[in-house]
């Protein structure tokens, strides 16, 4: 009966332990992110809804299959932590971002044919305009909105 009684005990601890440990891995593995591909073309975008989830990193790609530079920004939208891109200043330093005066809290370009990705951590449920600041493209409809779900 004794030897039952502490078998009982280990079984209850190491299952204890191996619970623990689990937990521990999940907190400490990063989450991947969400990825998304925006296709540009002449002057339109390829979805005008995304819809993503708070406190999930997204990876969105900017494809501009277009003849004319396009972009992708949002003027303001809560978000955690830094917001990366791989800007290419190079090819984009005459980009024509029109009267946009506000201060972008998401933006990425690409030139014609190429791509570009930018990476954020959406952190309010709600939903987000996005649109091309190229000179005239807004007013043409290029826009779309950004869903942020509740995770």
């Amino acid at each position: 009966m004794k030897i039952r009684s502490i078998v009982i005990l280990l079984l209850a601890l190491g299952t204890l332990v191996l619970a623990a440990c689990s937990s521990q891995e999940s907190a400490t593995t990063p989450i991947e992110p969400a990825e998304v591909t925006l296709n540009a073309t002449d002057i339109a975008f390829d979805q005008n809804r995304i819809e993503v989830a708070a406190g999930r990193p997204v990876s969105l790609t900017l494809h501009n299959a277009g003849v004319l530079e396009h972009d992708f920004t949002i003027i303001e939208m809560p978000h955690d932590g830094e917001v990366s891109t791989a800007e290419m200043e190079d090819e984009m330093g005459g980009h024509d971002m029109s009267n946009v005066t506000e201060e972008m809290d998401i933006h990425v370009a690409a030139p014609t044919d190429q791509s570009n990705t930018i990476e954020f951590t959406p952190t309010t449920p709600g939903e987000y305009e996005y649109f091309c600041t190229v000179a005239g493209h807004k007013e043409a409809g290029m826009v779309g909105t950004l869903v942020v779900q509740a995770p």
